[in-house]
């Protein structure tokens, strides 16, 4: 008996409950507006406020072309991911470069010790080793 009686007040309690206490927080405002600038738009299409925050323009493309200086979120990822790609493609020729020359060696070597094999037979067809025959 307790039990029903405890279910029908809680569910009691979520039916007379305001809808305004369920319902999620609505946000005042999406985004508050900037701050004005105290420098002038870099290339990028960013500022700096008074209190040296940067700041850049939403509705523009931005770019990526102020390194150091106030340039928009994701930047500093997009240029860390174009060195890792830099990188993979630089150690890539090099591996390319590094099997060329050890194939470039190996045949080298043949060479070598076909050469080395064609003098001997030279010497053994000419009847001996030295001058002492």
């Amino acid at each position: 008996m307790r039990i029903i009686l405890s279910i029908i007040a809680v569910f009691g309690l979520l039916v007379w409950t305001p809808s305004s206490v369920l319902a999620k927080p609505k946000a005042a405002k999406a985004e508050a507006e900037p701050p004005p600038a105290t420098t002038p738009l870099n290339e990028c299409g960013c500022y700096r406020d008074a209190q040296e925050q940067c700041h850049c323009n939403k509705g523009k493309k931005l770019k990526c072309d102020c390194e150091g200086d106030c340039e928009p979120a994701g930047c500093e990822e997009q240029r860390r991911k174009q060195q890792e790609k830099d990188a993979a493609a630089a150690l890539k020729r090099i591996q390319q470069n590094d099997k060329k020359g050890q194939a470039a060696a190996k045949a080298a070597q043949a060479k070598r010790q076909k050469d080395k094999a064609a003098e001997e037979a030279k010497k053994k067809a000419e009847g001996g080793e030295g001058r002492w025959k």
